[in-house]
C-alpha cells in the first residue's frame, strides 16, 4: 500500500480593522487563485478581526461558505496589530498544527503572489522570509508622503542600527518593519515568547524578528513591490514610529537574548 507524502501546512495571517471594502477580494485572490498556484504546501488561511465597527467579520463569514480553508479569530476589543499576530500564530500553531505563518497586509499593499516566493525560500532552507523594499527588486510607492518615507528610510535604519549594530544581522536585515513575512513555527516560533512582549502594536514586528534572530534563524529577503493602499488611508503615524523606538530599545538594552548574537 502506497503512501502520499503529507502536505506541509502554511497559514496566511490577515489582521483586520475596517477593512470591509476590500477584505473579500483578497480572501478571493488567495483562496481562489494563489493557494492553488503552491505546490507541495496546504494553505490556509486566517482573518483576525478586532470586531470591526464596519462588520468586517460578516463579509469573512459568507466567504466562509465557499472556503472550507478560511478560518476567523474575533477578538472582542481592540488590542492593536502585534496582539492580532499573537492571537493568529497561537491559533496556527495550536489549532492548525501549521508548518510556517505568513504574515500579509489585507488592503494588497503586499503583492498576494509574494506568497509564493515565501513559502519557495521556506522549501530552500530559510526559515525567517521577509520581504523588502530596500533591496534590488523591491520598492515604494512614488506616492507616498514625506512622512511616511522618512518613517520607512530613516526610522527603519534606527531600529535596525538600534538592534543589531556590529553584529552580522545589521547587514542581513535591511527591512526591518515589513509586514510580509514567512516564519519556520518548528524550533523557532514555537520557542518564541509571545506573552509578555514590549509591544502589542505596531513595534511587534520588529520583536518578532528579534526573536527569530536569537533563536537562530536562518533569515532570507525577497524583494517587495510595496503598492498604495486601494481604499482607506494609513494607520501609521508618529506614534508608530515612537512604538518601535522604544520597543528597539528595550531590546537592545534589556533583553538577555542578546547575548545569543554573533
Amino acid at each position: 500500500m502506497s503512501h502520499l507524502p503529507k502536505s506541509k501546512k502554511a497559514l496566511v495571517i490577515i489582521p483586520t480593522y475596517n477593512e470591509r471594502e476590500v477584505i473579500g477580494k483578497m480572501i478571493d485572490a488567495l483562496c481562489d487563485n494563489i493557494f492553488k498556484k503552491i505546490n507541495g504546501w496546504e494553505c490556509h488561511l486566517l482573518i483576525v478581526d478586532d470586531t470591526s465597527p464596519d462588520k468586517t467579520y460578516e463579509v469573512v463569514r459568507l466567504k466562509q461558505k465557499r472556503y472550507n480553508n478560511l478560518h476567523l479569530y474575533l477578538n472582542e476589543t481592540k488590542l492593536g496589530i502585534g496582539n492580532a499576530y499573537v492571537q493568529g500564530f497561537k491559533y496556527g500553531i495550536n489549532k492548525l498544527k501549521a508548518d510556517v505563518l505568513i504574515e500579509i497586509d489585507g488592503d494588497f499593499q503586499h503583492p498576494p503572489e509574494s506568497i509564493i516566493d515565501l513559502l519557495k525560500e521556506i522549501d530552500r532552507g530559510a526559515d525567517y522570509v521577509m520581504g523588502s523594499r530596500k533591496i534590488k527588486g523591491g520598492t515604494i510607492p512614488k506616492g507616498w508622503g514625506f512622512k511616511r518615507i522618512f518613517f520607512s528610510q530613516v526610522g527603519g535604519f534606527v531600529a535596525r542600527f538600534i538592534m543589531f549594530f556590529p553584529f552580522k544581522s545589521f547587514l542581513q536585515v535591511t527591512d526591518p518593519t515589513t509586514g510580509l513575512k514567512a516564519s519556520r513555527v518548528k524550533g523557532f516560533v514555537d520557542q518564541m515568547n509571545m506573552d509578555n512582549l514590549y509591544s502589542l502594536k505596531f513595534g511587534y514586528k520588529i520583536e518578532f524578528l528579534f526573536q527569530m534572530v536569537t533563536l537562530g534563524a536562518k533569515v532570507k529577503e525577497i524583494p517587495l513591490k510595496f503598492q498604495l493602499r486601494q481604499i482607506g488611508e494609513s494607520k501609521i503615524d508618529t506614534n508608530t514610529a515612537l512604538d518601535v523606538f522604544r520597543t528597539a530599545i528595550n531590546l537592545r538594552f534589556r533583553n538577555p537574548m542578546v547575548k545569543n548574537f554573533s
